[in-house]
């Protein structure tokens, strides 16, 4: 008896594509089941059928059709025990493939002509505020830039844009005359979404109070109502760009080709690039090409099998920590031991369940992330290291560059720090250090790059800040250093000073290098004055 079932929409268009195959291996099965009938069975055409009723217990629980999988993995059963074929066999093998076909067919594939089509929201932006002028003038920057824009003039006015339409981003304003309490659950609907919004907050205010309940409901950050709206719509490009490109690449290896259609199908709305792979004997070379950041196994595979890959990729210390997910039809204890044992970070039943896939993805994704943040963060300061920090560096550059703004670069070295350590201890130069970082962090906007280049070394880049303005956040954070007073390893109490060294663009330099060295040259003149001090060019 076949039974009614519905393919989950994000796979609908897969189960087009693919609803003709998956008829072909059920005729593939058929064909097995008549040569049996006819006492004409070989091992070849038996193994063939096989592993199709393998592949369709697989990827048809995956469409929504579980009764059809169930009855593909008794017919993989049947047919995987040529000793117990026979006529006694036949009236069930019929009976199940029978009911698979008709599962297949009741599900018929949306027809092209009435499938509707996706609304072009990857280049546009909400833009929620009551400031009409103003809203206009970002909205004018935005289409500039090649943005859609779309205007709302209030939270409420937003939620009806948001019905119709996903953007790319949005920029939300905090205050309006009914207060900020509609704006902060706006934000929070936004960022709570699947996948999330994308969404920077405009204020005239720049308090703690509202930096850390915009971090807590999942803000990405702040953009000044005072600034000009290339430098807003700067931000917004920014946000936009880090949102749009995957942060994670996943390889997924399956001989398949439905159900890796259906993993990308699934992963694709959470910011994940699924590269897929149905010819396993080629995972080394497509390793190499893609270097994934998760990698998607199955266990069952012609010629090599998921674990056997899992046990290479640990054998090779560039890949011996990549996380690795397993995809497997059995659920006996040995087989998932043999899984575990081969080095899989966790692993998935098979047919794959969307929710289930998207939950343990994003888990490994998330543990990646922290890894990552934790490989760029110097651990004693809260900054982020020199490799990190260069990097971002470069990125300011090249807006910098791009929208001719200014670049302001400063060095930073503690006064007389290896005294610290040889009078007061290393414990007490290890907490100047920290208190330092805080400061560094308290001191600088969110889009500041703030690293420790080394030892007592800090570099500070300041995206469209002028020189002069640079110099005045440098003595602000030096009288902020000069009011701390540090407790010695002998409990005798001391201070910290700096030296400084700031150069901006474009008027020290045309790239990055050059900078580095006006600044590292400015540093080692203030240095010899053997006093804390800021120094600048010219």
């Amino acid at each position: 008896m076949s039974t009614t079932a519905t393919v989950p929409p994000a796979l609908a268009e897969i189960w087009e594509r693919h609803h003709a195959g998956v008829l072909e291996q059920v005729e593939t099965i058929e064909a097995a089941v008549v040569a049996l009938m006819r006492d004409d069975l070989d091992d070849d055409r038996r193994a063939r059928a096989t592993r199709e009723a393998h592949k369709l217990a697989g990827s048809l629980g995956t469409f929504g059709l579980a009764a059809a999988s169930e009855r593909s993995r008794e017919l993989e059963l049947l047919l995987g025990a040529p000793e117990a074929l026979g006529p006694s066999s036949l009236p069930r093998l019929s009976e199940l493939v029978v009911a698979v076909r008709d599962d297949v067919q009741a599900v018929l594939p949306t027809s092209p002509a009435t499938a509707a089509p996706a609304p072009p929201e990857a280049a546009r932006l909400l833009i929620v505020e009551d400031d009409l002028p103003l809203a206009e003038r970002l909205a004018a920057e935005a289409a500039r830039r090649g943005l859609g824009v779309e205007l709302a003039a209030s939270p409420a006015a937003a939620r009806d844009v948001l019905a119709r339409l996903r953007p790319a981003g949005v920029l939300l304003d905090l205050t309006f005359e009914t207060g900020t309490e509609d704006a902060y659950a706006l934000l929070s609907e936004l960022t709570g979404a699947t996948p999330p919004v994308p969404v920077l907050v405009s204020t005239m205010r720049d308090t703690l109070t509202d930096r850390v309940e915009v971090v807590r409901r999942g803000g990405r950050g702040f953009v000044s109502k005072s600034l000009p709206a290339p430098q807003a719509i700067d931000g917004v490009l920014r946000l936009i760009e880090h949102a749009s490109a995957p942060e994670t690449t996943l390889l997924a290896v399956d001989d398949d080709p439905a159900v890796l259609d259906a993993v990308g199908a699934l992963l694709a709305p959470h910011g994940v690039r699924v590269v897929t792979l149905s010819d396993p004997l080629r995972f080394w070379s497509e390793l190499d090409r893609v270097r994934p950041d998760v990698i998607l196994l199955d266990v069952d595979m012609p010629g090599v099998t998921g674990v056997e890959l899992c046990r290479v990729l640990r054998n090779d210390t560039r890949w011996a920590t990549v996380p690795v997910l397993v995809l497997t039809a059995r659920r006996d204890p040995e087989s998932i031991e043999r899984i575990f044992a081969a080095g899989a970070d966790d692993h998935l039943a098979k047919p794959v369940i969307g929710t289930e896939l998207v939950t343990r993805v994003r888990n490994r994704i998330e543990r990646l992330a922290l890894h990552r943040a934790l490989a760029e963060t110097d651990s004693l300061t809260g900054v982020q290291n020199r490799q990190a920090s260069t990097q971002a560096l470069e990125r300011l550059l090249r807006l910098a560059t791009r929208y001719e703004q200014p670049l302001a670069l400063a060095a930073i070295d503690l006064d007389r720090f290896k005294q610290v350590n040889d009078v007061h201890g290393h414990a007490a130069g290890d907490a100047v250090l920290r208190r330092f970082g805080t400061l560094l962090s308290e001191s600088f906007r969110g889009e500041d790059v703030v690293g420790r280049w080394g030892g007592e070394e800090f570099l500070i880049g300041m995206y469209g800040m002028s020189g002069e303005n640079a110099r005045e956040r440098l003595g602000d954070l030096l009288a902020a250093l000069s009011r701390e007073r540090f407790d010695g390893a002998d409990g005798a109490q001391f201070t910290v000073a700096f030296s400084a060294g700031v150069a901006c663009l474009p008027d020290d330099g045309e790239d990055l290098p050059a900078l580095y060295g006006v600044a590292d040259a400015m540093l080692y003149r203030a240095k010899q004055g053997g006093r804390a001090q800021v120094v600048v060019t010219g």
